[in-house]
């Protein structure tokens, strides 16, 4: 049934506008411009039933354009494409004007877009149900062929008429661009239109090209040349004297006609130059630089208010609330010929905007204006794909409504009569040019950089009518818009705004300016009656004349329009009220020094939170590299690799690891590493040694890099491995108690090399042949046990007091055979072994041990939060 109705609905309006054609044939066929305008008809459509229909919100605009000029059989290539908005879909599937098998319009849309035609059908209806669009080519026509002078030829043809050129069809998906390669063989003017047809519509685009059948250099002299013209053509058999002369002759007419145009040229211009027909106020969006993250916002932009979670652009100004209420209000702006401008981007794009004598006017009328008092219009950009730009005067103070609810500003009553009166002039000056304002606000009284208030958002209206439907706007940004808005406009559907109304809406700012509360605040109650707010006791506000400024806000928001003041009136009864006994210059210079106070103590305040945060900064990064290579890289130096002739390193890993891991959860082994290695850590910072890097169980340490020790750093070595191995016997694994830890080392000393490799996550690397052995040194060793090389045993001899035990000749994978050393102990504990060992066990960082290793002797005491280790000739912890 629905089907049904939709059908008899559609015949219906068929009918009509049939009915419509037979007795106004002006309205029965379509004007169409070159390349404007597109129309669409149904898929029925013919010569008999031309009448287009609404488009249902899809067009056709050509890609790459057909030349204006071209000659007869000249090849050329145009393009064209379908732009369709999800609209389109509803209606094309609301109205059955798809001819395809598709259940809902999102069906239909994800069809149009993405499924492939097949690339051969056995008939037309084929293509109809298997492709979006499934006709698409180009007509071309001569316009004598046509019934109507600038009707559209085609995109179907009379019997009488005359088709020179026809494409073959293609098809494709609504995204698709076509392109097809034309040649016109009939000369003078013809008629190209692209055609398409999707479902059961069919569009069309038209371009006027004109066709010339011959020209200078085709062999042939025609009727419009001469020798003068074409002497290649028309002057092939006279005599030499007879060609230069033509030619001189042919000069001087191109010469005169040359000075023809320039002078044509130059009148042209000038007349351009008259007010009304100058074009330079429209900008090119290209020449407009915006600013990213409103870098030029208002200095004092922070306003207190209870609206709640809207974006308002009444004043060109986007606005934007936060969660706690509080409306930061931005000026949006942008470089243009060197100079900041404030921006305001209008609802709709520069191609739907036509450049009228209407619009002319109202620009040519405020390019005209000039007062302090009022912003200057700087241009627009009508001519892009973008939205209209209205480009203004920058005021960097930004709002009065900033300013105003601005706590940080103190504002004297000799510097609010400076604001308004500064208002009251700009609007007298607009209302001598007979321009009224459509949105009054404080948000649209500017200030600039010396404090001088200035009038923006004013004229225009047929750029401003998409922006100014009060309609439109919604909940808490339109209840504080209304606020602004005189009674008879309130209570109207369709109001054209009127000086009087202007008067108002100064009155509401008569009263923020005094009160310094927004106007549709909470502090302020809002009469459901009348719609203004309460009237405060402006005595308590400190004006000096409250009763008189309470009658000028009482006079100009009477409810009779016609009794209320004019702005001549109002300026002169402000400045009789105004006391003038501190100027708004004496009050900026004060308000400066105490900005001047607060910014050095803010400095101050900053400038130590930023060497504190260089501190930490500078930490983390020892703890990354060497603490030398860490501050070459800081001042922009290169850390060159550098070769060390003798180092020692270490290398340890947990014996049964895999074991370990596999049984554990991956949380439990980033625990239990965390704290071996912090309390590996900790004994490291007693000696002269180097961390190079931990990968899973394996831990590497160097002595002699990047410090040069000398000999000492097998020594240091030895002496931290032996501390290391003593705190892994009393480890305790946080998840497993009662599993014993262990490790095995592996030491060797060498020559290495050593730098920074890599740009992101720079690392401090060791090279050579050393860290290769090391590295056999420990994965040859048994657990608990400290495997060396017979050179960092003839070190650590050289050294003296170290227990060595030979462990014979091992056949070492790379290296053959190898005399290798067991490292037993100390013969005696030297200072550095004395100091305290720092375990951290599974309740926290403990103090559990005096002395390099833990002999047979020392007692441990193990509890559940802490390890404590008594060696004999110590105290008990």
């Amino acid at each position: 049934m629905k089907i049904l109705n939709t059908v008899i609905i559609r015949a219906g309006l068929c009918s009509l506008f049939a009915l419509i054609c037979m007795f106004s044939s002006g309205l029965c066929y379509h004007q169409i411009g070159d390349n404007v305008l597109f129309h669409c008809w149904w898929g029925n459509a013919s010569v008999s039933n031309p009448d287009p229909i609404d488009c249902h919100d899809i067009s056709l605009a050509w890609n790459e354009e057909p030349p204006s000029e071209v000659r007869v059989g000249q090849r050329f290539n145009v393009s064209y494409h379908i732009e369709a908005t999800d609209d389109f879909y509803e209606s094309l599937f609301g109205f059955h004007l798809s001819s395809y098998n598709i259940n809902s319009s999102n069906d239909l849309r994800t069809f149009c877009h993405s499924s492939p035609c097949p690339t051969q059908m056995a008939s037309l209806r084929s293509f109809k149900e298997n492709c979006c669009v499934w006709h698409a080519n180009i007509h071309v026509c001569h316009p004598g062929n046509c019934g109507k002078p600038s009707q559209i030829c085609g995109p179907w043809v009379d019997n009488d008429q005359v088709q020179s050129t026809h494409t073959i069809a293609t098809f494709g998906n609504i995204n698709d661009t076509f392109t097809a390669e034309v040649f016109i063989e009939v000369p003078e003017i013809n008629h190209m239109i692209a055609h398409v047809k999707l479902g059961e519509m069919q569009m069309a685009i038209q371009k006027s090209i004109y066709v010339t059948d011959h020209y200078c250099g085709d062999g042939r002299c025609s009727d419009s040349e001469d020798c003068s013209s074409c002497s290649v053509d028309c002057c092939a058999s006279l005599p030499s004297y007879v060609v230069a002369l033509s030619s001189s002759l042919s000069s001087v007419i191109f010469l005169a006609i040359g000075l023809t145009i320039i002078l044509f040229i130059v009148w042209f211009y000038y007349q351009k130059q008259k007010l009304f027909y100058d074009e330079s106020w429209i900008i090119d969006y290209s020449d407009l630089r915006l600013w990213e993250g409103n870098d030029k916002g208002s200095m004092m932009s922070l306003i207190n208010s209870r609206i709640h979670g809207e974006t308002d652009n009444v004043s060109g100004q986007g606005s934007v609330f936060n969660l706690n209420g509080n409306r930061q209000i931005f000026i949006p702006t942008g470089v243009y010929e060197g100079k900041t401008v404030a921006i305001k981007k209008l609802n709709y794009r520069s191609r739907e905007l036509q450049l009228t004598k209407t619009l002319r006017k109202e620009v040519m009328q405020i390019r005209s204006l000039d007062h302090a008092n009022v912003c200057r219009f700087i241009g627009a950009t009508l001519r892009s794909s973008e939205n209209v730009i209205i480009l203004t005067e920058y005021c960097p103070k930004g709002s009065l409504n900033d300013v105003l609810q601005n706590d940080d500003i103190p504002l004297n009553w000799g510097f609010r009569f400076s604001f308004v009166t500064d208002i009251s002039r700009g609007l007298a000056y607009l209302h001598s040019k007979r321009i009224v304002h459509h949105r009054l606000m404080s948000t649209n009284c500017v200030i600039d950089d010396r404090w001088v208030v200035k009038i923006t958002d004013y004229g225009i209206p047929s750029l401003r009518v998409c922006d100014s439907d009060r309609a439109s706007e919604e909940g808490e940004r339109r209840k504080r818009c209304l606020v602004f808005f005189p009674p008879e406009e309130r209570d109207s559907t369709y109001y054209i705004p009127t000086l009087s109304g202007n008067v108002y809406s100064f009155s509401i700012i008569l009263l923020e300016t005094a009160t310094r509360i927004d106007p549709y605040s909470e502090e302020l109650f809002i009469d459901t009656t009348t719609g203004r707010p309460r009237l405060p006791d402006l005595a308590q506000e400190g004006c000096p004349c409250p009763s008189t400024y309470q009658e000028l806000i009482e006079s100009c928001w009477d409810e009779v329009p016609g009794n209320r003041p004019s702005f001549d009136q109002i300026k002169k009864s402000i400045l009789r009220m105004n006391p003038n006994k501190e100027s708004p210059v004496d009050t900026m210079m004060k308000m400066m020094e105490k900005y001047s106070k607060h910014l050095e103590a803010l400095v101050g305040e900053r400038t130590q939170e930023l060497i504190i945060e260089q501190k930490k900064t500078q930490q983390l990064l020892y703890t990354m590299l060497p603490q030398a290579v860490a501050d070459e890289l800081r001042q922009g130096r290169p850390a060159s690799a550098k070769q060390y002739s003798s180092v020692t390193i270490y290398f340890s890993d947990i014996v049964g690891f895999t074991t370990l891991a596999g049984a554990s959860s991956p949380m439990e082994v980033v625990t239990f590493l965390n704290e071996l290695y912090s309390t590996f850590d900790d004994i490291l910072d007693k000696f002269d040694v180097y961390k190079v890097e931990t990968i899973g169980d394996a831990y590497m340490v160097v002595s002699g890099v990047p410090r040069v020790n000398g000999d000492k750093h097998a020594g240091e070595i030895a002496r931290m491995a032996l501390q290391l191995l003593a705190a892994s016997k009393i480890f305790v694994i946080p998840h497993k108690p009662n599993t014993e830890l262990k490790i095995r080392i592996g030491i060797h000393s060498g020559p290495v090399c050593a730098g920074v490799v890599g740009l992101k996550m720079p690392r401090y690397c060791l090279f050579g042949d050393t860290v290769n052995t090391a590295s056999r040194m420990e994965s040859n060793s048994e657990a608990m046990k400290i495997h060396c090389s017979n050179d960092t045993a003839q070190l650590l001899k050289k050294v003296g007091g170290f227990q060595l035990e030979c462990r014979g000749t091992l056949e070492i994978k790379g290296k053959g055979q190898m005399t290798t050393w067991w490292l037993k102990g100390e013969d005696k504990p030297s200072s550095s072994s004395s100091r305290r060992i720092i375990v951290k066990s599974s309740g926290g960082t403990e103090l559990y041990s005096e002395g390099a290793q833990l002999r047979s002797s020392s007692a441990v005491l193990r509890t559940p939060n802490r390890v404590i280790i008594n060696i004999p000739g110590t105290p008990m912890q």
